[in-house]
């Protein structure tokens, strides 16, 4: 089908493209329809493509700007919902920083000089660190809230609160 657009591009008339590729003229009236009509569905867009285009340049400009900053600097005639619909849409989603200790003069220094005085450590030595920033381990107790509602009622009698024990009866 692509070749009798093409022919049809050219100046060539129905007739003449039916008889070169060898199919009905209401194939070739189809398939010109079928093309020129793209699909659209939904509400019309109140954003162009130049508009999206800047409120992602924007967003990539200054990752830490809020939707209500880039719509009042860039005088979009959008909500803010519109603003992070797009940016949801070109792949820039929220994102909370984390929260770090400030380093002050002396940790820079601290550290490294601790850098400094271990730098020709070999790697089995390295090995026999544990490093705490990385994860949390907890040999006893709770990681946090448990997946049950707790009861004070005699009914449950058992709490497990140590790994691999058996649980202790609460009277």
């Amino acid at each position: 089908m692509h070749f009798s657009l093409k022919l049809i591009g050219e100046g060539k008339t129905y007739k003449e493209v039916q008889k070169i590729i060898g199919c009905s003229a209401k194939i070739i009236s189809n398939a010109l329809k079928w093309r020129a009509k793209p699909e659209t569905r939904g509400r019309k867009r109140k954003t162009t493509i130049k508009m999206e285009r800047r409120i992602t340049r924007m967003a990539k400009a200054q990752p830490m700007i809020s939707s209500r900053m880039i719509k009042d600097s860039l005088e979009l005639p959008v909500s803010t919902v519109t603003v992070r619909r797009h940016l949801c849409e070109a792949n820039l989603f929220t994102r909370i920083p984390r929260k770090v200790p400030l380093l002050k003069k002396r940790h820079v220094q601290k550290r490294l000089q601790f850098a400094k005085e271990h730098i020709n450590w070999p790697k089995e030595k390295w090995r026999n660190i544990l490093w705490t920033d990385e994860s949390k381990v907890v040999l006893f107790g709770s990681k946090g809230p448990p997946p049950y509602p707790l009861s004070r009622s005699p009914a449950v009698p058992h709490i497990k609160n140590q790994k691999h024990t058996p649980g202790t009866t609460l009277h």
